[in-house]
Protein backbone atom coordinates (compact mmCIF):
# COMPACT_ATOMS: atom_id res chain seq x y z
CA UNK A 1 0.00 0.00 0.00
CA UNK A 2 0.75 3.32 -0.92
CA UNK A 3 1.97 5.81 1.87
CA UNK A 4 0.38 8.79 1.94
CA UNK A 5 1.73 11.63 4.65
CA UNK A 6 -1.08 13.81 6.39
CA UNK A 7 0.45 16.46 4.63
CA UNK A 8 -0.21 14.88 1.39
CA UNK A 9 -3.55 14.44 1.96
CA UNK A 10 -4.40 18.05 3.17
CA UNK A 11 -3.00 19.02 -0.16
CA UNK A 12 -5.09 16.46 -2.04
CA UNK A 13 -7.78 18.06 -0.49
CA UNK A 14 -7.15 21.69 -1.51
CA UNK A 15 -5.74 21.59 -4.62
CA UNK A 16 -8.80 18.96 -5.90
CA UNK A 17 -10.74 20.41 -7.97
CA UNK A 18 -14.01 20.35 -6.51
CA UNK A 19 -16.20 18.69 -8.53
CA UNK A 20 -14.14 15.69 -8.33
CA UNK A 21 -14.07 16.23 -5.41
CA UNK A 22 -17.46 15.78 -4.65
CA UNK A 23 -17.86 12.95 -7.23
CA UNK A 24 -15.35 11.10 -4.91
CA UNK A 25 -16.87 11.83 -1.56
CA UNK A 26 -20.44 11.12 -3.16
CA UNK A 27 -18.95 7.81 -4.65
CA UNK A 28 -17.90 6.57 -1.35
CA UNK A 29 -20.06 7.97 1.24
CA UNK A 30 -22.90 9.06 -0.22
CA UNK A 31 -24.84 12.17 -1.08
CA UNK A 32 -26.63 12.66 2.28
CA UNK A 33 -23.41 12.61 4.62
CA UNK A 34 -22.06 14.57 1.46
CA UNK A 35 -25.01 16.99 2.42
CA UNK A 36 -24.88 16.81 6.19
CA UNK A 37 -20.90 17.29 5.79
CA UNK A 38 -21.51 20.62 3.97
CA UNK A 39 -24.04 21.48 6.02
CA UNK A 40 -27.08 22.49 3.76
CA UNK A 41 -30.25 21.77 3.12
CA UNK A 42 -30.88 20.62 -0.64
CA UNK A 43 -30.50 17.58 -0.89
CA UNK A 44 -29.75 18.15 -4.56
CA UNK A 45 -26.81 19.98 -4.03
CA UNK A 46 -24.05 17.42 -4.34
CA UNK A 47 -24.99 16.13 -6.77
CA UNK A 48 -25.33 19.54 -8.67
CA UNK A 49 -21.99 20.09 -7.20
CA UNK A 50 -20.62 16.85 -8.50
CA UNK A 51 -21.17 17.77 -12.47
CA UNK A 52 -18.18 18.60 -14.39
CA UNK A 53 -19.50 22.02 -14.69
CA UNK A 54 -21.72 22.13 -12.10
CA UNK A 55 -22.04 25.13 -9.62
CA UNK A 56 -19.99 25.62 -6.85
CA UNK A 57 -21.31 26.40 -3.56
CA UNK A 58 -21.45 30.58 -3.34
CA UNK A 59 -20.31 30.10 0.63
CA UNK A 60 -16.33 30.00 1.47
CA UNK A 61 -17.46 27.63 4.40
CA UNK A 62 -19.34 24.82 2.53
CA UNK A 63 -16.54 24.45 0.17
CA UNK A 64 -14.03 24.06 3.06
CA UNK A 65 -16.54 21.93 5.57
CA UNK A 66 -16.38 19.61 2.25
CA UNK A 67 -12.74 19.71 1.81
CA UNK A 68 -12.31 19.08 5.57
CA UNK A 69 -14.88 16.27 4.99
CA UNK A 70 -12.56 14.81 2.17
CA UNK A 71 -9.64 15.21 4.11
CA UNK A 72 -10.34 12.90 7.24
CA UNK A 73 -12.36 10.71 4.95
CA UNK A 74 -9.30 10.20 2.81
CA UNK A 75 -7.27 9.74 6.15
CA UNK A 76 -9.18 7.19 7.11
CA UNK A 77 -9.88 4.93 3.99
CA UNK A 78 -6.71 5.32 2.87
CA UNK A 79 -5.37 2.77 6.11
CA UNK A 80 -8.80 1.50 6.85
CA UNK A 81 -10.69 1.20 3.27
CA UNK A 82 -13.91 2.96 2.61
CA UNK A 83 -16.08 1.07 4.80
CA UNK A 84 -14.57 1.42 7.77
CA UNK A 85 -13.70 5.37 6.59
CA UNK A 86 -17.94 5.44 6.37
CA UNK A 87 -18.82 3.98 9.59
CA UNK A 88 -16.56 5.96 11.80
CA UNK A 89 -17.62 9.35 10.43
CA UNK A 90 -21.00 8.07 10.70
CA UNK A 91 -20.45 6.63 14.30
CA UNK A 92 -20.54 8.04 17.99
CA UNK A 93 -16.84 8.58 18.93
CA UNK A 94 -15.36 9.24 22.40
CA UNK A 95 -12.49 11.54 21.05
CA UNK A 96 -15.18 13.65 19.79
CA UNK A 97 -17.36 13.55 23.36
CA UNK A 98 -19.65 10.85 21.85
CA UNK A 99 -20.31 13.44 19.09
CA UNK A 100 -20.52 12.19 15.30
CA UNK A 101 -17.18 13.34 13.70
CA UNK A 102 -19.39 14.12 10.18
CA UNK A 103 -21.14 16.63 12.67
CA UNK A 104 -17.71 18.13 13.92
CA UNK A 105 -17.11 18.52 10.09
CA UNK A 106 -20.04 20.49 9.58
CA UNK A 107 -18.80 22.57 12.52
CA UNK A 108 -15.72 22.90 10.84
CA UNK A 109 -13.78 21.65 14.26
CA UNK A 110 -10.90 20.30 11.89
CA UNK A 111 -8.28 19.63 14.59
CA UNK A 112 -10.85 17.90 16.77
CA UNK A 113 -11.66 15.79 13.99
CA UNK A 114 -8.21 15.11 12.38
CA UNK A 115 -6.99 14.72 15.07
CA UNK A 116 -9.52 11.68 16.33
CA UNK A 117 -9.06 10.32 12.52
CA UNK A 118 -5.11 10.32 13.04
CA UNK A 119 -5.57 8.63 16.51
CA UNK A 120 -7.95 5.97 15.10
CA UNK A 121 -5.38 5.22 12.09
CA UNK A 122 -2.42 4.91 14.12
CA UNK A 123 -4.44 2.86 17.04
CA UNK A 124 -3.80 5.66 19.75
CA UNK A 125 -7.39 5.84 20.61
CA UNK A 126 -7.36 6.07 24.32
CA UNK A 127 -8.65 9.38 25.27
Amino acid sequence: METISPNGIYLDAMKMDFHELVRVLIDNVGATVVQTMAGVRDRTSPYEWAKPDGPIPGRSEVIARVRLGYQVWRTLEHSQGPDVALAWLMGSNPRLNDGLPVLYIQRQLGQEVLGAAEAFVHDTYAA
